[in-house]
């Protein structure tokens, strides 16, 4: 009899072992971002949040959606590497460790120039891309900023902007966070007076 107990408690600790080494088994989802935008991604269930928490592990099986939502100023363009794909989400169904990569991009807004009074001049920009001249409008990205640089022809004098952020002389400061317009006025000089 005592060694039928034993052998029952032994069998016993061995199947307690064996309930206990039931183990549920995770998977690392990472999210990367590309491109010269900005932009988070949160998932669903929670646990991603990027921001600064980009990767998170789940249990095996889990259907994890993610959603891009960009900045002020950037656009979303896409994602790499999910198994499904609408708009702006992306489904992953864990079964190993994944990594998927959602591609901002920075929106372009355009910059013209339009001249005005009875003399002549040149509008010309830092960066490069308006001469005007003949080329007075091209499109920069978000969050640039353009130094526009007024020189009047001969015999004529320069007489101001409007439209700029900042005015220094005959140049204009302009930062791109929309579409922009600013204005250079130029005169006619007299033969005689300045």
């Amino acid at each position: 009899m005592l060694i039928h107990a034993s052998r029952r408690s032994r069998e016993s600790r061995t199947s307690g072992k064996d309930a206990n080494a039931s183990f549920e088994q995770t998977f690392a989802l990472t999210v990367t971002k590309a491109g010269g935008g900005a932009g988070t991604v949160t998932s669903s269930p929670a646990g991603i949040n990027c921001g600064a928490d980009c990767s998170e592990s789940y249990a095996r099986g889990t259907a994890v959606t993610l959603t891009a939502s960009p900045a002020l100023g950037s656009t979303f363009l896409g994602w790499t590497g999910c198994d499904t794909v609408s708009a702006s989400t992306c489904t992953v169904t864990m079964s190993a460790v994944r990594s998927v990569a959602a591609t901002f991009n920075l929106q372009n807004f355009a910059l013209t120039v339009t001249k005005s009074g009875l003399g002549g001049g040149t509008v010309t920009s830092t960066p490069a891309g308006i001469n005007c001249g003949s080329d007075c409008s091209e499109s920069y990205s978000f969050g640039t900023t353009v130094t526009l640089e007024a020189t009047p022809s001969p015999l004529s004098g320069f007489n101001g902007w409007s439209g700029c952020d900042a005015v220094s002389g005959t140049t204009c400061t302009v930062r791109i966070d929309r579409v922009r317009s600013v204005q250079a006025s130029f005169r006619l000089l007299g033969l005689l007076g300045p």
